[in-house]
């Protein structure tokens, strides 16, 4: 809209220009050439925006040209319309219907007497009537009959001028309609690019931002994993050291254990210890019994302590070294010659590894033998029951 009305105001000043420079020359300009002017500037400007966008040398060319062309039709057009004004101011009449201006009388003594002496004609109702003092020279000068082939065709002139100049109007709001489409669309088409740049400027602001807030997310979870395996290293070096402390502590309470076990010279006074340690200090208990059967192995009683030493196991939930205390057993000589207690301590064997199979199972590995749930009992049992007659 700004484009047209800066045009616009250009093309109304030119006219202007044109006019006043037509006038101060004294050329004669009709009004007709001047609106035909502003068609054909116009007319030239909409080919100009549509020729080419590029401003070289073809397109000057171009330019030059429908500027030349349109100065000769103006220049053509103007020309007519004098000559055309120019014929019909030559051949303008006084219709029979209107009257010419009267001329002044000459003076009384520059008439001949002799045309005061001749008669007065009769004038017919057809004739015009000339006034009184007028030669009859010039009568026929004074009142003439416009032909009717010059009276159809003014009017036919002044159609087709009128013609020409609806046609250079619509052609001028043609023009003007498609200059406006074009800002219309261009409008639209800036306005679209605006919005798809403005539309592809959020997508990479987005974009960035998931960046940045999955890279402080990573960074926090790496920090938060290498702080939770710092924390872990802390704590597996406080338990390794605990359990280091504790082995030695245990160990250092094992060589007094031993050696108090060691003044005792008697199997019962060994288990008489164990007894009594094994309530309060199961693990003393244990050594005790672990003692007796090394020093007492070929006794005939060493079968039950094998037996009670499992036993104590598996109330502290150790089936590993109950397991590990009946393998041990079979290879000592007074039960490898006995079948009975062989078939035995192998059945205990295969069932604390089938207690020991239900209880991982059940994510239950800790838990003491006889606080052993009821349904897992019996699906060891179910279990082992299984296992031993597939096994015969």
């Amino acid at each position: 809209m700004t484009f047209i009305l800066i045009t616009g105001s250009i093309m109304a000043i030119s006219i202007f220009l044109i006019y006043r420079l037509c006038r101060f020359f004294n050329i004669e300009m009709k009004w007709t050439s001047l609106v035909l002017c502003a068609v054909m500037a116009f007319i030239v400007n909409g080919m100009a925006i549509t020729m080419s966008p590029f401003l070289d040398r073809g397109h000057y060319l171009r330019l030059g040209i429908l500027v030349i062309t349109a100065a000769a039709v103006v220049t053509i057009f103007n020309e007519r319309m004098l000559r055309r004004e120019e014929a019909l101011a030559g051949n303008c009449t006084v219709l029979p219907t209107e009257q010419l201006p009267v001329e002044e009388e000459p003076p009384a003594e520059d008439i001949l007497p002799a045309a005061m002496q001749e008669p007065v004609a009769e004038i017919s109702p057809s004739e015009p009537v000339v006034p009184e003092g007028t030669a009859q020279a010039e009568q026929p000068a004074a009142v003439q009959e416009i032909p009717p082939e010059e009276k159809s065709a003014a009017p036919q002139k002044n159609n087709e001028a009128e013609k020409a100049v609806e046609e250079a109007k619509l052609a001028a709001q043609a023009i003007a309609e498609k200059e406006a489409k074009l800002a219309a669309e261009k409008a639209e088409k800036e306005a679209q690019a605006i919005a798809e740049a403005k539309a592809r400027k959020e997508a990479k602001e987005r974009a960035e931002q998931k960046k940045r807030e999955a890279a402080a997310r990573k960074k926090a979870e790496a920090e938060a994993k290498a702080k939770a395996a710092a924390e872990a290293k802390i704590r597996a070096e406080a338990e390794e050291k605990a359990r280091q402390e504790l082995a030695a502590k245990r160990q250092a309470h094992e060589q007094e254990l031993k050696q108090e076990l060691a003044s005792m010279d008697s199997l019962d006074a060994i288990l008489d210890f164990a007894y009594e340690a094994k309530d309060a200090q199961p693990k003393d208990a244990i050594f005790a019994y672990h003692e007796a059967i090394s020093r007492y192995g070929d006794d005939d009683y060493t079968p039950f302590l094998v037996i009670e030493l499992g036993n104590l196991y598996k109330e502290q939930a150790n089936y590993s070294g109950a397991i590990a205390a009946y393998k041990q057993a079979l290879t000592m000589p007074i039960i490898a010659k006995n079948d009975a207690m062989c078939q035995e301590f192998t059945k205990n064997i295969h069932y604390l590894g089938t207690v020991q199979d239900i209880l991982a199972k059940h994510a239950a590995l800790s838990t003491p033998f006889p606080q052993i749930p009821g349904d897992i009992m019996q699906e060891i049992e179910t279990e082992f029951q299984a296992h031993s007659g597939s096994a015969k």
